[in-house]
């Protein structure tokens, strides 16, 4: 079932699945199974995929990288390999047979490539290459504890994207100053029937806590489209993504987001919380949230249950509808979020996980940065802060126009945070500004990608 979903992230769940039934069968028949914890050192692992306990167990200490044949950006043990620091390239397709033990290889985990039997001058080129990105590294620690101030003094947000407690530990590591989005669905997958009030309460109060009085943006329940429950029935539909999903779920199925809200409130006692909907496309739709919302805190009051009373409800942004009357939504919400995945495929009508036509699936296309740039202007002109969670908000090359468009905060994924920090503290406003007006007179996607190189090799 997982296997077959559209969403490349759950689609490759399925290999979690597997990698039980292999071990289970392998203990059943009593099989010894490669122990990656014990490996020489300064050992590249070759496989046809890392299963989650294969990851597990690697020695860092040992470890340089791996290489697999299948896999994506999403699997496993990428999302490993990001959480670890470790250099990996996945999906090269059939290698194992062209490849021998003790082979000399390169791991370039930053083009995606290998580079098998190097020469000498290529060894050297690559040791340095190496030796100048660890010392990047460690500069860029310094960086942990410092806010992101631009070259003229402004301040901008930089947080962290998580879908569990656990991922706190990357985002306070590596200096996100608070959370711009808390993916709450994980929460439901992981249960075999709706989470209660109190279950929900104690996650949300631990992501409160740990991030002590920084803001935690914490989004209701995005089910439906890619992501199902196996507790809930949801209707085949031939559009999903277009279907029944998020808060179109949330709303004819009230008890669920009540359920949530009285939890977030509840946990807003011991934090900053701001509670965010997804999916929006209707100003009914957050006027009907917000009524369900207010009645919420109005039973709290009742029981005598204390809650954050200036708590913020608002909407993470990913429909063109939104995009065209931003301002107007921003009289009805205490923020917005832009959520570039999903903004980019309404936008451009184009099927993020189709691999047919991923390559046009692009959010540099001038129609994107426009949608983007009319929310950033409806949120100052409703008076609302606004910022970004989606993928966009790491790509380092975007980082200017952002800037430059009047983006408040930028989220995303822990790793991805000091390298945004110090290219910001390398910006000035005004420069950031021209760079905008000039981008969006250009009329293709690849024209604005060459100009914005073009600015971040003058920056310094």
């Amino acid at each position: 079932m997982l296997a077959n979903l559209e969403d490349a992230y759950f689609k490759e769940r399925a290999g979690d699945l597997r990698d039980i039934g292999r071990r289970w069968l392998y203990g059943v028949i009593n099989a010894q199974i490669v122990d990656l914890s014990k490996l020489k050192p300064e050992t590249i692992i070759i496989a046809r995929e890392l299963n989650p306990s294969d990851t597990a167990q690697i020695n860092l200490e040992n470890v340089l990288a791996f290489v697999t044949e299948i896999g994506g950006k999403t699997a496993h043990s990428s999302i490993m390999a990001r959480s670890l620091e470790l250099p990996a390239v996945v999906g090269v397709g059939a290698v194992l047979e062209d490849l021998e033990d003790n082979q000399i290889l390169i791991v370039d985990a930053l083009k995606g490539e290998i580079i098998v039997d190097p020469d000498e001058e290529t060894l050297k080129i690559y040791r340095e290459k190496r030796e100048n990105f660890l010392r990047e590294k460690e500069e860029l620690k310094a960086l942990k504890d410092k806010e992101a101030i631009s070259k003229d003094g402004i301040k901008i947000d930089v947080w962290g994207n998580i879908g569990s407690p656990n991922d706190l530990k990357g985002i306070i590591s590596n200096g996100g100053f608070g959370i711009g989005l808390y993916r709450t669905e994980f929460l439901f997958m992981e249960k075999d029937s709706f989470p209660t009030e109190d279950e929900q309460f104690e996650a949300y109060k631990i992501v409160a806590e740990g991030l002590k009085g920084y803001p935690v943006t914490i989004r209701t329940m995005d089910i439906g489209g890619d992501k199902s429950l196996p507790y809930m029935e949801l209707p085949q539909e031939e559009n999903p993504f277009l279907g029944w999903r998020a808060i179109r779920v949330c709303l004819d199925r009230q008890e669920i987001l009540k359920t949530q809200f009285r939890a977030l409130l509840r946990a807003s006692k011991y934090g900053q919380i701001k509670v965010m909907l997804p999916m929006i496309m209707d100003i009914e739709e957050v006027r009907k949230a917000r009524a369900i919302f207010e009645n919420c805190k109005k039973e709290l009051r009742e029981e005598g249950i204390e809650f954050d009373e200036k708590i913020m409800l608002g909407i993470m942004v990913e429909t063109p509808a939104v995009a065209f009357r931003a301002k107007y939504f921003a009289k009805e919400c205490d923020f917005f979020s832009i959520g570039t995945n999903d903004l980019t495929q309404y936008t451009l009508a184009v099927d993020r996980g189709n691999e047919k036509i991923s390559n046009l699936y692009d959010t540099y296309n001038p129609a994107v940065l426009q949608a983007i740039k009319m929310l950033i202007d409806g949120a100052h002109e409703g008076g609302i802060k606004i910022s970004m969670c989606g993928e966009f908000a790491g790509d380092e090359n975007a980082v200017a126009i952002l800037f430059g468009m009047g983006l408040d905060a930028f989220s995303m994924s822990g790793i991805s945070i000091p390298r945004v920090k110090r290219i910001l503290m390398k910006l000035d406003k005004k420069e950031c500004e021209d760079l905008v007006e000039r981008i969006l007179l250009l009329s293709t996607a690849s024209e604005i990608k060459n100009k914005v190189k073009e600015f971040m090799k003058n920056i310094g």
